[in-house]
């Protein structure tokens, strides 16, 4: 599929919902936002509808509440929708009760992504670059192959996808696209400090109470190149936090020297949420496929059924065995 089929698809359908995956980051949000703006400007009626409720540092992206979480009447626009725009998903049955929805009322959906194909791939149509570093980055590409000007609220979009998913410009999946866009942003006006003020300087009392009590109980492993750590409700309750506070914990730890590869494990009782970072020397989500999720070489995740104890021995003995083949 190329731009001009995505054109075209867009083109043949006036009713519209734009979503992504549970707990949405700054590339399935800015991304949304970006999209929104371009369909809004070409008369569509349309909507950003979610599972989850967006995180809070990006609520200076909803000052016109376009982000929904899914309730009475956004499922109702869903179920009259010509067509679901779905933004940086990987599998299908992230959206959550939003997957279900589509399956149970038929509606086209277009899926535009840089995850590669999982074994859910449930799209009508999808449009997937998985050399791009983000949604964002494909929708810049997008919006200058079929000529559309780009407006300052969709380079605001764009702007956010690509700086939280290349990890401030600082990630291997950093392209020079990416700085073109950043080069862009700022030639249009964008103000580029008060975006990373926004994000990156607007952390709550409860996340950083959060995170000194998770660098007291870090753990090494694999001769200090593996940094593993616990969370479970009750830690987040002890702080009166969210479970938007421990965002980029795993992103910070993986700046350890010595650490390659930093590794959460977040206990939902039953249920084990794994997620990984890697400096570039170990593929984890080799290991991510393993214990049944996916992602991009050097960023995944999975949700693990089973106890914590048992999660935690398969997952630390998968990484051990494979950083050590490695060395």
């Amino acid at each position: 599929m190329n731009f001009n089929q995505i054109k075209s698809i867009i083109d043949k359908h006036d009713k519209i919902f734009i979503s992504s995956h549970i707990n949405p980051d700054g590339d399935s949000v800015g991304s949304a936002y970006a999209m929104y703006k371009y369909l809004d400007s070409i008369g569509k009626d349309c909507i950003i509808v979610n599972h989850s409720r967006i995180p809070e540092v990006y609520n200076f992206l909803n000052e016109d509440k376009i982000f929904q979480e899914l309730d009475g009447d956004s499922a109702a626009f869903i179920k009259k929708a010509d067509l679901g725009l779905i933004l940086d998903i990987g599998d299908f049955y992230r959206l959550g009760d939003v997957a279900y929805l589509v399956e149970e009322n038929d509606i086209e959906t277009l899926s535009i992504d840089h995850h590669g194909k999982s074994d859910n791939d449930l799209f009508k149509d999808e449009y997937i670059d998985v050399k791009a570093s983000s949604v964002g980055e494909i929708l810049y590409s997008f919006f200058k192959d079929i000529d559309h000007k780009i407006s300052i609220e969709m380079m605001l979009g764009i702007y956010v996808a690509v700086l939280t998913d290349t990890g401030s410009f600082r990630h291997s999946n950093t392209t020079d696209n990416c700085h073109k866009i950043a080069v862009d942003a700022i030639q249009m006006g964008l103000d580029i400090s008060k975006v990373y003020q926004n994000i990156y300087e607007n952390s709550s009392v409860s996340r950083m109470q959060l995170l000194g009590n998770v660098i007291q109980k870090l753990n090494y492993d694999c001769d200090g190149e593996l940094v593993w750590f616990l969370l479970n409700h009750d830690m987040i309750k002890e702080v009166n936090g969210s479970n938007q506070d421990f965002d980029g914990f795993t992103d910070f730890f993986r700046g350890i020297k010595g650490v390659e590869v930093s590794l959460m494990l977040y206990d939902l009782g039953g249920k084990v949420r794994l997620s990984f970072r890697s400096k570039g020397k170990y593929k984890v989500s080799e290991i991510a496929k393993k214990m049944g999720g996916g992602g991009h070489p050097f960023a995944a995740a999975a949700l693990v059924e089973g106890e914590l104890a048992d999660v935690k021995s398969a997952v630390l003995n998968l990484m051990s065995t494979y950083i050590n083949s490695k060395k």
